[in-house]
């Protein structure tokens, strides 16, 4: 019952306690995760003069396991040897287990290859050992030998090949372990089910998740929690939330899951409301709780909330340093994500890990510190992060925001194999940014010709090089080419880099008919094209055709006045300004995103 207090208590007043009774206690300590208090007792057992039994030998087994002490565990094998035990089935698969766990597999094989009796139970420790050890294709091996031996898997057996699945990475394999479940009729079992949710989970197979999901008889917390995760994390954020609503009862991974999701909506009140929950069920100092409160505080664009918690956390991890400077980044705020990384890496000390350095130059990058992106790389190299594929990816987008693209250039080159789609992405998206639009399109097209197969993100990254090159035909052939494969789903971002494209060669009469097609947002690149080449009529229409959204925007109010003077429409030029300030509308001033200069 986990109560060892109590059992301390009684067991101190027995006056004559014999060698169950130790047995009782040894193997209780190490059931309630008290090792080292299994082997005092052992050792206390010992001093008396008392010869232990296989089950003592098991109990104090389990405290070793726990400990991960190998020289103690051997020193266990040899009293086993000494007492005749070696035989025995349960010392046996116990004493496999510690070699296992202390990563001593090829003890952990001999012991098994000489147990006489090999039932399911040392079957499934020694393939929960290969498992531990990350032997997966050994997992599965001895598997096919358990099989020809003619035993059955139980829910134990499934729960070790499924983690191997899931490591390994095999939808065919885990198709196989599901449908050995089926098979043998392991679906009633709740602990089955949830391997199965996790092994579908890892895939990011949300149909086939949901079908187990929904098909469970019985679930339990487990079940909901690994539910919830997997919509968390495709970004299901209102589909997670209903679930919530389903649940009889909860624990702080549930809640943790529902703030993650409170975040990804912007959903502040509610936020707010599971935020007291937490409190109210005593989960207020569960690290993990508060630095998902932390994100969600910042995605929640609460900063002020966000540095509460985080200030107020008696215990801060990696995870909540990266939290808070990533929440920073999200609110533009990288002056401060940098200054925390410099007190994070100077005052507590913290190892550097890959995620970290990403939310840096990040952060550099969107402060244009070229000077300090260098030096982050430097750090990299001396920390061993540079085989690390998203500081890479990171570097290549930085150094290109800080408008140096062959230091870009020379990032991606050295990946080598390490490039994925994310890579290419950022290359051509760099050099498009920086007016070399003509080698954008050359990397698109080798990119094309090496296999790749282009994502959203690859096409806006073209179609903006295109756009910011005046390279009109080349953008128009690749959005056509979009249109007609129909693998992507064109969104109004595609539109507007060819309405920008468009506008920005003087083809205004064809910019305009994007106006009536997609998105609101396509009303910048009409009015600006319209400023530069004088065409008020067209840009009078854009106004009348995004009226609201225009009057927000006190960049695009500027332009129109601006345009109405050239004309010489000054009443209509001063009405605008005068509106503006009676709805305190202030125009940001320009800004050199390369030198820092007004």
């Amino acid at each position: 019952m986990g109560r060892v207090k109590d059992a301390d208590k009684l067991f101190e007043k027995i006056p004559e306690r014999n060698v169950i009774i130790w047995s009782i206690m040894v193997h209780g300590y190490s059931k309630n995760g008290l090792h080292e208090k299994s082997i005092e007792c052992f050792n206390s057992m010992r001093n008396i003069g008392l010869v232990p039994n296989s089950f003592t030998i098991v109990g104090v087994l389990v405290g070793v396991s726990g400990l991960r002490d190998l020289i103690l565990g051997q020193s266990v094998h040899g009293l086993i040897v000494k007492l005749g035990l070696e035989d025995n089935s349960f010392v046996g698969t116990s004493l496999l287990e510690v070699y296992a766990k202390c990563g001593n597999i090829n003890d952990s094989c001999k012991i098994f290859e000489n147990l006489k009796s090999q039932g399911l139970v040392p079957w499934n420790a020694m393939i929960s050992a290969f498992v531990h050890n990350g032997l997966f294709k050994e997992a599965f091996l001895l598997f096919n030998r358990f099989r020809k031996s003619g035993l059955f898997p139980n829910s134990m057996t499934v729960m070790a090949l499924t983690q191997s699945c899931v490591a390994m990475e095999s939808k065919c394999l885990c198709e196989s372990a599901h449908a050995m479940v089926v098979k043998f009729g392991l679906v009633a079992d709740v602990q089955v089910n949830n391997s199965l949710l996790f092994l579908y989970s890892s895939l990011m197979e949300l149909p086939v998740a949901w079908e187990i999901f929904d098909s469970m008889e019985e679930k339990d917390v487990i079940s909901w929690s690994t539910m919830m995760s997997l919509l968390v994390h495709l970004e299901y954020a209102s589909d997670a939330i209903k679930l919530f609503f389903h649940m009889r009862d909860y624990d702080h991974l549930i809640l943790m899951n529902l703030i993650s999701a409170c975040g990804i909506l912007g959903n502040l009140k509610m936020g707010k409301s599971v935020h007291a929950q937490v409190i109210t069920h005593g989960f207020g100092s569960e690290l993990p709780l508060l630095n998902a409160m932390i994100i969600m505080y910042a995605r929640s664009e609460d900063l002020n909330s966000s540095r509460t918690v985080f200030d107020h956390s008696t215990m801060k991890s990696m995870v909540s340093w990266t939290s808070i400077i990533s929440g920073l980044l999200h609110n533009g705020r990288p002056r401060e994500a940098l200054d925390m990384f410099i007190r994070v890496r100077i005052v507590e000390n913290f190892f550097t890990d890959s995620v970290l350095l990403v939310s840096a130059l990040t952060a550099a990058g969107e402060m244009v510190a070229l000077e300090l992106c260098m030096q982050l790389h430097c750090h990299t190299i001396k920390a061993g992060c540079t085989n690390y594929r998203s500081i890479q990816n990171c570097l290549i987008s930085t150094y290109s925001k800080c408008g140096d693209v062959e230091l870009a250039n020379n990032v991606f080159v050295q990946m080598a194999s390490l490039r994925d789609i994310v890579s290419w992405n950022a290359i051509i998206n760099g050099y498009g940014i920086n007016g070399h639009g003509e080698t954008a399109l050359s990397l698109f097209y080798e990119f094309r010709k090496s296999g790749g197969i282009p994502d959203s993100a690859t096409y806006l990254s073209i179609l903006s090089a295109c756009s910011h090159s005046g390279l009109v035909s080349e953008g128009l052939l690749i959005f056509n080419q979009i249109i007609e494969e129909n693998r992507i789903r064109v969104v109004t971002e595609h539109y507007g880099c060819i309405a920008d494209l468009l506008a920005r060669a003087g083809y205004l009469s064809d910019a305009s008919k994007f106006l009536d097609g997609e998105g609101k947002t396509l009303w910048k690149a009409i009015l600006n094209g319209c400023v530069r080449n004088g065409d008020l009529n067209l840009a009078e229409f854009a106004v009348r055709k995004f009226h609201e959204q225009i009057q927000k925007d006190s960049g695009q109010l500027v332009l129109l006045s601006n345009l109405y003077a050239s004309v010489g429409r000054f009443k209509d030029a001063e009405a605008l300004r005068l509106g503006m300030e009676a709805e305190k509308l202030i125009k940001v001033p320009g800004f050199s995103i390369l030198t820092g200069n007004l």
